[in-house]
């Protein structure tokens, strides 16, 4: 029960390494959830998977996009309105973005990118950190990618918002951590969600193969010699939301089999 007590907002919530998060924190013995993402449907599913684990978990729900600030501020202080405080913040939301070279991307395209990947980090850290830094404590998790290590081809908008959030997550380590603030991020390798499996469909029509012949190129890049599952990545959230994690902070932790180790 690493989380008992504790108020936690997620985004992206709806499907992938959100939902996986959402349900993993309701086994932690989360108080209250506050989850947010487009899409609506999604959401109601969350809800419904963790009020089966624990149906006294308070539960809020926004349909909000990230990429406006407004939508951002208002489930932040809804968050903390409706629960009192708001201790964890898991900036999850994002895009796969489009998949062309530098020379040929649309500028709508990138822009788009930067605007949900990125936009949708500092628009939740700015509007949480406050209420944290009032309560001298909280922890925020924003996902990067392995994307925010090392190169994807012909995605230079989404590594490059994935870059940002590296230098984000370090910049408030060190401007929040006098408050007891802690900022971590997690970068996940090729793991078997929603987003992946839009990456990998958008790269094969791009490139004209097949999306299992991608998907298998992948495993082989691997030392694993898999795809990694949403519910493991959710294991390293709710480790670094938790107080276990007390002395971890501007950390980029990649979770990805070992990816970026070759």
């Amino acid at each position: 029960m690493k989380l008992k007590g504790k108020n936690a907002a997620i985004t992206g919530a709806a499907s992938g390494i959100g939902q996986a998060s959402a349900l993993k924190f309701a086994r932690e013995g989360i108080a209250n959830l506050t989850l947010a993402d487009l899409n609506e449907a999604g959401l109601e599913e969350t809800k419904k998977e963790v009020l089966a684990i624990d149906p006294s978990i308070g539960l809020r729900l926004h349909t909000a996009n990230v990429s406006r600030e407004q939508d951002v501020k208002g489930f932040i202080d809804d968050t903390v309105q409706s629960f009192g405080s708001i201790d964890i913040l898991f900036n999850n939301a994002g895009i796969a973005g489009g998949s062309y070279p530098i020379d040929e991307m649309p500028f709508e395209i990138f822009e788009r990118a930067i605007s949900i990947n990125l936009f949708g980090v500092f628009f939740g850290m700015k509007y949480a950190l406050g209420y944290m830094k009032a309560a001298k404590q909280g922890s925020i998790i924003n996902t990067s990618s392995i994307g925010g290590l090392v190169a994807l081809p012909n995605s230079a908008d989404y590594v490059a918002a994935k870059h940002a959030i590296v230098g984000l997550t370090k910049t408030a380590a060190v401007e929040y951590g006098p408050y007891g603030i802690r900022t971590n991020a997690i970068c996940p390798g090729p793991s078997i969600t929603s987003l992946y499996q839009g990456i990998i469909a958008a790269d094969a029509a791009a490139s004209n193969v097949k999306s299992e012949d991608l998907l298998e190129r992948d495993r082989k890049m691997i030392p694993f010699g898999r795809q990694g599952e949403a519910e493991e990545i959710a294991n390293l959230v709710s480790f670094l939301a938790s107080d276990e994690a007390s002395y971890l902070s501007g950390a980029i932790i990649a979770i990805d089999g070992g990816y970026t180790s070759i």
